[in-house]
């Protein structure tokens, strides 16, 4: 059975300011800011880019996503951020598109649908951008994990390869905010940059210096390692027709 036509696009990380023809800052402010979101028309399709907070501290769309979302107009999430690689063998900068999504309380694995394409969209552009691409497991936290010791921990555990700390938490909280049957209609997707390595030497010097590497990726240049993935992500999903 093939996928549902892509209609349009909750996307839940804020607008890149590479994407489209103009840098608008305005865009990437009320991406952050709005319960609205920024709402772009790019290839047929209504993208909306709606930052949903950091950790547990998530904050669900105004009634007019939500409308879009229980009605069937928005028929994919997509969420692309940064996490923290819980595989010895990653590097950073290589690209982890979710195979499962398991959150730390529970871990068990959430139930979504995914679309089969993104695998080969995600391939290209590994290619492209010269990095390596895995299809692996990635885990939910609630709290930062950082040291060697807790991310050995956490990856045999659970064979999880990376971590971060919204994806599950939204779902779960949009999950309980929309109608059953059209959550259960949505696609799912899911890719993370990894942003901050495992050391090899566990020292407080080593993984405090790790941890700014996250930052500077997630946060300080975050529209240059993050933003410009988003934006070819969507390129070739959208117009190239991988």
């Amino acid at each position: 059975m093939s996928d549902a036509p892509v209609k349009d696009i909750l996307f839940i990380r804020k607008y890149p300011k590479s994407f489209g023809k103009n840098s608008n800052l305005k865009k990437r402010l009320q991406s952050i800011m709005s319960s609205r979101g920024s709402t772009t028309h790019y290839a047929g399709h209504d993208i909306t880019f709606f930052f949903v907070g950091c950790g547990k501290r998530i904050r669900i769309p105004n009634p007019t996503i939500m409308e879009k979302l229980n009605s069937g107009k928005i028929t994919d999430i997509v969420d692309i951020g940064g996490g923290g690689a819980l595989d010895p063998k990653l590097k950073r900068g290589d690209l982890i598109l979710s195979s499962v999504d398991i959150p730390s309380d529970t871990l068990k694995p959430l139930k979504v649908k995914r679309r089969k394409e993104i695998r080969n969209i995600v391939q290209t552009l590994a290619k492209r951008e010269k990095r390596d691409f895995f299809e692996k497991k990635i885990l939910t936290s609630t709290k930062l994990v950082a040291s060697k010791k807790e991310r050995i921990a956490w990856y045999e555990q659970t064979r999880c390869s990376i971590v971060q700390m919204e994806h599950c938490w939204f779902l779960r909280a949009l999950q309980k905010a929309m109608e059953s049957d059209a959550f259960n209609e949505l696609y799912i997707t899911h890719m993370e940059i990894v942003s901050d390595v495992v050391l090899q030497k566990d020292t407080f010097i080593n993984n405090a210096l790790e941890l700014f590497h996250g930052i500077n990726y997630c946060v300080l240049r975050n529209q240059y390692y993050l933003g410009n993935v988003k934006s070819e992500f969507l390129k070739l999903w959208l117009i190239s027709g991988i």
